[in-house]
């Protein structure tokens, strides 16, 4: 069912829209809490065991932390100015109590479920002691549970948004439950937001057939990325990159780190306008997670635009309240004084920075790679920013006009670049390695001797008879997406664009992709899975 292209997931998801339009709208949301059950439960009961714990604690929390604010302001009244001084100081301690409960509950299930064994296997190494008995019964053999970072995100969210008096808290456990458990968004987000989807999952809804015909062809949109793109090239690209060979040629190289690029994109980014055309099926809009990323002009614009649900999660939750503590202020202050008010605006955000794209490494998995990978989009970022001026006055001095259209595709030229050699880091799983293959980049190309080399292009992709009607499709696809990018990019709505064509325009935006994946099913893996549904 993990599978969008499964029968029994197809199967599920048709019984599931027949009866969310045939019963009562007033059960509706019922519907859906009863699919997100089913579809949850179908991946392991341990898995739903999990979930449930994660809500129950959120719900609660933020329910207990309402109930000491709205004591305080029924007692303001009440109190004289001193008394009441006292008693916001005792509400204040008995809130951060429950919050370090709600965070240590959450936050330290999926940190152990995530990374015990993996700092378990380090220190063993490291000291060469069988350190078996430190791992807890059983967790030898779990399997991470579907989609934990993202409902995790979702749950910690609301309540943060609760405890910061954003809203008040929802009374209904199982309405809580439907927004934590919305199925489509389990696997690989968006990361939702309690007050965005709360009203949407429980309003009345008719049958609108705008709605279907938007959904679907959000859908098939995505299986074209994800089915003709993403499965198509994963296997190659970890033929180069997963090699043994440290003596590859640069270009091979570059090879691999460009096709895990369009791979990311065309997986990630896919499986998202799957879940969103899901979601809509039922009348339920989601936030977008992408928004043309490889047209960025900048790595600080790449990442307002790649999994945008992430970056403001961590904007809102961890890097203001991380950049507006006591310390950052002093370093603003510092700055300031010492260095100008650039700094003292540069300096602390940096920092800020940082921390959040070390965090988001070590979200992707406790692998050293993955922190390098996050510290070297925060010290790009973070330099940039404050290296600004100097750029603009070098920009000036060469008499470069930033407002042309030259300049802006040498920024969007320039931006790849950076993000590509962050994907090394990304990707290759050993740092050394990555460090090597980087090298071997720009200073031993060696396009030439690839060439001369039949046999050793063989050995990694085969036969290029193999490969010719995967390059077709791949190739027919990828002008696709890359032609609508271009108009997304224009702000022109394509789903609108074609509805003003003609019928055979509109009948073939739908039909062109759907053969084009069940084309791409004789050559795909039969279980093919999202690769942020690890996560």
């Amino acid at each position: 069912m993990l599978d969008f292209k499964s029968y029994t997931f197809i199967c599920f998801l048709i019984v599931s829209l027949l009866c969310y339009y045939a019963v009562p709208k007033k059960h509706q949301w019922k519907i859906i809490l009863i699919a997100n059950i089913v579809f949850y439960a179908f991946s392991g009961i341990p898995n739903f065991v999990f979930i449930l714990f994660t809500s129950a604690v959120t719900f609660f929390g933020a329910a207990s932390v309402n109930v000491f604010q709205e004591r305080l302001k029924q007692k303001k009244s009440s109190l004289s100015k001193e008394d009441f001084k006292d008693e916001k100081e005792n509400v204040k301690r008995r809130k951060r109590l429950i919050l370090a409960v709600v965070l240590v509950c959450n936050v330290g299930v999926l940190a152990y479920l995530k990374y015990w064994n993996a700092i378990i296997q380090f220190f063993s190494v490291k000291v060469s002691v069988s350190l078996d008995f430190l791992y807890f019964a059983g967790h030898k053999t779990l399997l991470l549970p579907l989609g934990i970072s993202f409902y995790t995100f979702q749950t910690i969210s609301y309540f943060m948004d609760v405890y910061n008096g954003k809203y008040a808290p929802e009374k209904n456990f199982l309405k809580y439950f439907l927004f934590v458990s919305f199925f489509p968004q389990l696997i690989m987000g968006p990361i939702n937001r309690f007050d965005k989807m709360s009203g949407q999952l429980t309003a009345e809804r008719s049958f609108d057939l705008e709605n279907i015909k938007h959904g679907v062809l959000l859908i098939l949109f995505g299986a074209m990325k994800k089915y003709c793109i993403a499965d198509l090239i994963v296997n190659r690209i970890s033929s180069v990159l997963d090699h043994s060979y440290t003596n590859l040629p640069g270009c091979l190289i570059l090879f691999g780190v460009l096709g895990y690029s369009i791979y990311q994109y065309a997986d990630f980014s896919g499986g998202i306008d799957m879940v969103l055309g899901i979601a809509e099926l039922f009348g339920i809009k989601m936030q977008p997670n992408f928004r043309q990323p490889y047209f960025s002009t900048s790595l600080a614009d790449f990442w307002r635009r790649w999994h945008i649900s992430l970056g403001l999660w961590m904007k809102d939750y961890v890097f203001f309240p991380f950049a507006l503590t006591k310390n950052m202020q002093n370093i603003g202050k510092w700055c300031a004084s010492h260095l100008g008010k650039h700094f003292a605006r540069t300096v602390p955000a940096g920092i800020a920075n940082i921390v959040v794209f070390l965090l988001v490494g070590i979200w992707h998995g406790p692998e050293l790679h993955y922190v390098v990978w996050g510290l070297y989009n925060g010290l790009v970022i973070a330099f940039s920013d404050m290296l600004k001026p100097a750029f603009d006055r070098l920009g000036n001095f060469l008499h470069i006009n930033v407002k042309s259209r030259g300049f802006h595709i040498f920024q969007i030229i320039r931006t790849f670049i950076v993000v590509n050699i962050g994907a090394y880091f990304d990707r290759i799983y050993d740092v050394p390695k990555s460090f090597l293959y980087l090298k071997r980049t720009f200073t031993d190309f060696g396009p030439l001797s690839l060439l001369k080399s039949q046999s050793y292009l063989k050995e990694i992709f085969g036969s290029f008879r193999d490969v010719e009607s995967q390059l077709v499709l791949i190739f027919i696809s990828g002008i696709i997406v890359f032609v609508t990018s271009i108009l997304k990019e224009r702000n022109i709505d394509v789903y609108d664009s074609i509805q003003k064509k003609g019928i055979v325009v509109r009948w073939a935006a739908y039909y062109f992709p759907l053969i084009l994946v069940i084309l791409s099913m004789s050559f795909s893996p039969g279980n093919a899975v999202f690769m942020y549904a690890q996560y």
